[in-house]
């Protein structure tokens, strides 16, 4: 526990930081470009905190490959990615259709659905979705599974990262206001804003069970694979379909089953609960199976 406490209180410390260090920030960035006080300071909190996590893992000794979720071989890593990509769109694929087909999401009418325009979403959203994935996954995943599985053991493991990765979703925290309005208190109010949607956290709630029910299959895989790589491509197919369904449909508020979603997207809500919490124990029963055989062959190898 002293290591995820450690970690949530060092990604405070970057937000506080990154709001005192907003306002210099964007005074140099403005001489390049024109960027939102608010967008910078993410920036600034996201640099610090790389940097940050670089010299906290290596003073906790987390320097080897198994420890960042790449102790498989080189081929088995692969292979674990490719495989994640077609599992977690046949994991996430049903989903979205039901969500469809019972009227939660519509055609956006304002998209001209050609092969071209499918085939470009696609490529970007999976584009995004491994760049996404690797990040999310080396770090959620990786190095702050192992630490708090070496501290607490594999059952915190599965769960602190879980409800870290479904609570960093939820902080935004946008400034938008004219220039010459812009002054030292600005990151300040940044910061504030960022926490705004646990004010209300009845109408999160849906979305970060969901998000965390996705945070905890991904952990699952992580434990049972011993590595990232299934974890990484089932993250980034999820990614790629989510944009794909968002820029080709929209949230219909006049359905009857709108509260299968959430607010957070309009995806994500009470049914990605069930769904992915029916997923994962499909999964963990399959791999179970999977073990005793896997281990039988070995012997007999």
């Amino acid at each position: 526990m002293r290591s995820f406490a450690a970690i949530v209180l060092f990604f405070l410390a970057c937000l506080v930081l990154a709001a005192v260090l907003a306002y210099p920030a964007w005074l140099v960035v403005e001489q390049f470009a024109h960027q939102p006080i608010h967008r910078v300071m993410h920036r600034v909190a996201m640099l610090s905190a790389i940097l940050g996590l670089v010299w906290i893992f290596r003073r906790w000794h987390l320097v080897r490959r198994h420890d960042a979720g790449f102790g498989r071989p080189r081929r088995e890593f692969w292979q674990q990615l490719a495989i994640g990509i077609l599992a977690g769109a046949i994991i996430i694929l049903p989903l979205l259709v039901a969500l469809q087909t019972i009227g939660v999401r519509v055609p956006d009418t304002r998209i001209d659905l050609t092969p071209g325009l499918v085939v470009t979403v696609i490529c970007k959203g999976l584009f995004t979705g491994l760049a996404v994935a690797f990040i999310e996954e080396i770090f959620f995943r990786g190095y702050l599974y192992a630490a708090i599985e070496r501290e607490s053991g594999r059952a915190m493991a599965l769960l602190l990262p879980s409800l870290l990765y479904a609570a960093l979703h939820f902080l935004d925290g946008r400034l938008r206001v004219p220039a010459d309005q812009i002054t030292w208190s600005s990151g300040l109010a940044v910061f504030t804003s960022m926490f705004d949607a646990y004010a209300e956290p009845a109408r999160i709630v849906d979305s970060f069970l969901a998000l965390f029910a996705v945070g905890s299959l991904l952990a699952v895989a992580r434990a049972r694979t011993g590595g990232i790589g299934l974890s990484i491509g089932m993250h980034a197919a999820w990614v790629c379909s989510l944009y794909y369904f968002e820029v080709t449909t929209q949230f219909n508020p006049a359905s009857q089953a709108h509260w299968l979603v959430g607010s957070y997207d309009h995806v994500v809500g009470w049914a990605t609960v069930v769904w992915m919490a029916l997923m994962g124990g499909v999964y963990v029963m399959v791999s179970r199976s999977a073990q005793p055989a896997t281990a039988h062959a070995e012997t007999a190898t």
